[in-house]
């Protein structure tokens, strides 16, 4: 397959997938003109009409959707063989891509990359610092640090490390609202909640426990960790946090000590494809040790 057939290839699934010749451009990384130019070429070369438009953007002929699953195909064995070739990389030295999320990447790595430099000075560490997940299958990284334990069998997923969980709020917030008499207390005026948008964890827990919760109760929602920290640092309000973190942030008090809550819990994990890459494997063992030493200490 030359790279001419490839690139149509992928053009074609981004655009069946996405559909819109916008949209499939921002996937592939081309303008829009050039995606249309190919995909418009492609209809040329095999003389078949492969999308119609609709109210709602671009959509397959049958034969369109004939040709999908092949080409769908195509892009794993492509995706494969590129995992591959990397994982067999005898190099000691060049780049590693590692994904975190926020709050994981502000407060607990940076002392474990710098000794991991110390040690390993000729391998880069290439960061991507997001709460969205990482799809290892497709290389969007050669390491993930994720807090949901993935199941596919595929990947190589190795424990790395947990931590507690806790109610904090600022000292100067308490002051000015008062310390709530009961767990209930702090989802009504005058208290504030900070909480999640998308996940329900604090509405699961409260289940748990035997409390009915809402979303409409958070007056303040989001999915960062490190956000939530940060209003919680500005005074807005009440909310569930690392421990560990918040106790290191100054004027942060915990309250409700005795509410149990769950664990979060980190994994360290990597596609098998490439886990005898020396620089992958280098990190991996370096990361797993490091939190291990950590967590000893506490």
């Amino acid at each position: 397959m030359n790279s001419m057939e490839w690139d149509s290839i992928r053009i074609f699934l981004a655009v069946a997938e996405q559909g819109s010749m916008s949209a499939a451009a921002q996937v592939v990384g081309m303008s829009q003109p050039t995606v249309s130019r190919q995909i418009l070429a492609l209809e040329e070369r095999t003389g078949l009409h492969l999308f119609e438009r609709s109210t709602s953007g671009l959509k397959l002929t049958p034969v369109g959707r004939q040709l999908l699953e092949s080409a769908k195909d195509t892009a794993l064995g492509a995706e494969r063989f590129s995992r591959q070739v990397n994982g067999s990389s005898i190099e000691e030295s060049g780049n590693v891509r590692l994904a975190v999320s926020e709050l994981f990447g502000f407060h607990f790595l940076p002392d474990a990359l710098a000794a991991f430099h110390r040690v390993h000075p000729l391998i880069n560490v290439e960061l991507i610092v997001s709460n969205d997940k990482v799809n290892l299958n497709k290389r969007d990284a050669d390491i993930s640090i994720c807090q949901q334990k993935p199941e596919q069998p595929d990947l190589v997923v190795t424990y790395l490390m947990s931590r507690s969980l806790g109610f904090f709020a600022h000292e100067s917030y308490i002051d000015d609202v008062g310390y709530p008499k009961t767990p209930d207390d702090i989802y009504r005026a005058p208290h504030s909640v900070i909480g999640f948008d998308n996940s329900n964890m604090y509405i699961n827990e409260a289940e748990k426990s035997g409390r009915n919760l809402s979303k409409k109760q958070f007056i303040f929602r989001t999915d960062s960790y490190q956000m939530q920290l940060n209003l919680i640092q500005a005074q807005a309000g009440v909310a569930v946090t690392i421990a560990e973190v918040a106790k290191k942030t100054a004027g942060l008090i915990e309250i409700f000590k005795d509410i149990p809550l769950p664990n979060i819990t980190w994994w360290l994990v990597c596609h098998r494809d490439v886990q005898v890459n020396p620089r992958i494997h280098h990190l991996m063992v370096f990361l797993r040790e490091w939190f291990q030493k950590q967590d000893e200490k506490l």
